[in-house]
């Protein structure tokens, strides 16, 4: 028995997997562009410390490089240094995640 569409619709499926991996900018410099870059990638990462991951995120959020830090005249770059360590202090010391939350002690 088949069912009226279904061929249609897998044909459908299986067009748009290879429409997206062929797809312009697909494995552009942005990203990893072969299995061996997406393995060293995730490698590189996973032996962050969690420290070092807080921090390269912060950079991050703020649109900085480790460079561009270590650019910055003395007195700016202390004090974006005491804001990664507040942030560190704070998202390993599990501060972070009890900020603004409400407990029922009523229980």
């Amino acid at each position: 028995m088949q069912v009226n569409g279904y061929t249609g619709y897998s044909a459908n499926l299986y067009g748009q997997t290879q429409a997206a991996t062929t797809r312009k900018g697909w494995g552009s410099s942005t990203g990893p562009t072969t299995d061996t870059d997406a393995v060293n990638a995730f490698l590189t990462e996973s032996k962050k410390t969690p420290a070092e991951r807080i921090r390269d995120d912060w950079l991050a959020r703020h649109k900085m490089t480790e460079d561009e830090l270590k650019a910055m005249p003395a007195d700016k770059r202390e004090a974006v240094e005491k804001e990664i360590a507040e942030e560190l202090k704070r998202k390993l010391t599990g501060q972070d995640a009890k900020r603004g939350v409400v407990m029922n002690m009523t229980a």
